[in-house]
């Protein structure tokens, strides 16, 4: 999932927050205006029906006002009977002239007596359309949600992004920084304190880092140094006491077998020596490196591995694979890949390169198909060769990881498949 920057990621919860608080705002804001509205409606109604009621007294002729007209009531005879007195008001339609249709009408209904006589009063006032009032309320809010979220936006943009400014300029020192050069991380300018902890547990992360770095080299330069030693002392000692005439045969096998156990811990000893290298990046500098050169000269050091197992090398070019990389690595790398070709292939077996300008495939005779979610981890080892450090592969991966977006992949069909892509 491709992933929003810090200034989109917040302008996005804040647009979705703030359509949600107009909604509920809008829904509110409504029912309060249409309370108001009819309130003041009301209290018109009830005002009219006071000012009749004492006309009434003083013009008894109104009471035969049937129709509504111009005053916007009328008067209702009832037949005998118990009535309640209670006012009610209601909403109602009437058909307007004017408009030529039914529109709303807010309409006041009594009763009361007069002379012994029961009448009911009728009295109507226009009232706002709900839908065009919901409508134009509508209208009013979607303007203001946009004229919101585009407020928002340029404020995200101009202001949060001048205040955000030292954070970025951090994350691109971290991006550039690598250890083992004693780099350091320039303080970001401005008031906030949150960025200046950030840039102090930054240098103290720094500090640690380069001292452990530090230490490692050493203590790896040591190691190795240490163990190459009392291992080629070791070996030496063995091919000494192999040449005595007194050792029996059986004898000489067993320090064989000792001598290709010092041999096999010497391999994986200057293997292991070279993962720590290359995962502490001490391979620094970089220059153009033409792959097709360069698998003539590998193929011709292994040239006697390859002819020991009879195995049949093919070479197709149809482009130059060309990358930005440090030699020695480079060297390594295809040295691995197809070194690890001919150790891993059948007897008479085949060993096909094909060269283009993006990509660079090895392909290798084989029967069972390997783990393509192990086969480049450390120490991952082929059932068929025990005798494998199980190293060589992930020193690929290392040095591919090095040099972006080089990737190395392998899949199985009718025999083992290594692509490096550019």
């Amino acid at each position: 999932m491709k992933k929003r920057s810090l200034k989109n990621y917040t302008l996005r919860y804040l647009v979705v927050a703030i359509l949600v608080l107009i909604a509920l705002w809008a829904a509110l804001f409504y029912w309060f205006i249409i309370e108001e509205v009819y309130d003041n409606i009301d209290d018109g109604l009830k005002d009219s029906e006071l000012r009749i009621m004492k006309q009434i007294k003083s013009r008894p002729e109104l009471l035969k006002t049937g129709e509504y007209g111009i005053a916007q009531f009328r008067f209702i005879p009832l037949a005998p009977g118990d009535y309640s007195e209670d006012r009610h008001i209601y909403n109602s339609t009437m058909y307007m002239p004017y408009e030529d249709d039914d529109e709303p009408v807010r309409i006041l209904q009594s009763i009361f007596e007069e002379n012994g006589q029961y009448y009911q009063l009728e009295i109507y006032t226009s009232t706002v359309e709900e839908d065009e009032l919901l409508h134009n309320l509508l209208t009013a809010l979607v303007v203001l949600y946009l004229a919101l979220v585009a407020s928002i936006t340029i404020i995200n943009h101009f202001i949060l992004k001048r205040a955000w400014t030292p954070f970025y300029r951090l994350l691109k020192q971290l991006k550039e920084f690598k250890i083992g050069r004693g780099q350091q991380i320039e303080k970001p300018n401005g008031d906030v304190r949150e960025f200046d902890e950030i840039h102090r547990e930054l240098q103290a992360m720094i500090m640690r880092s380069e001292e452990m770095y530090a230490q490692q080299k050493q203590f790896i330069a040591n190691a190795s140094h240490e163990l190459q030693t009392p291992i080629a002392i070791a070996t030496n000692k063995l091919e000494l006491l192999m040449e005595e005439s007194e050792l029996s045969e059986a004898q000489l096998v067993r320090i064989d077998d000792i001598n290709k156990t010092l041999q096999r811990m010497k391999r994986l000893n200057r293997s292991l020596l070279m993962l720590s290298q290359i995962d502490n990046r001490q391979f620094q500098t970089s220059e153009t490196v033409i792959f097709n050169r360069l698998i003539r000269e590998v193929l011709s050091e292994l040239q006697i591995l390859s002819s020991h197992k009879n195995i049949q090398i093919t070479t197709q070019e149809q482009g130059v694979f060309s990358i930005q990389i440090n030699r020695d690595l480079a060297v390594i790398l295809m040295n691995n890949l197809l070194k690890n070709a001919m150790v891993h292939n059948t007897e008479k077996g085949e060993v096909h390169i094909r060269i283009t300008n993006t990509e660079l495939s090895v392909h290798n005779s084989g029967e069972k198909p390997l783990d393509p979610n192990k086969i480049f981890h450390r120490f991952y080892k082929d059932k068929q060769n025990p005798n494998s450090t199980g190293l060589g592969l992930a020193i690929v991966q290392s040095i591919v990881k090095l040099y972006p977006p080089l990737s190395v992949s392998y899949h199985f069909d009718k025999g083992h498949h290594f692509r490096l892509r550019q």
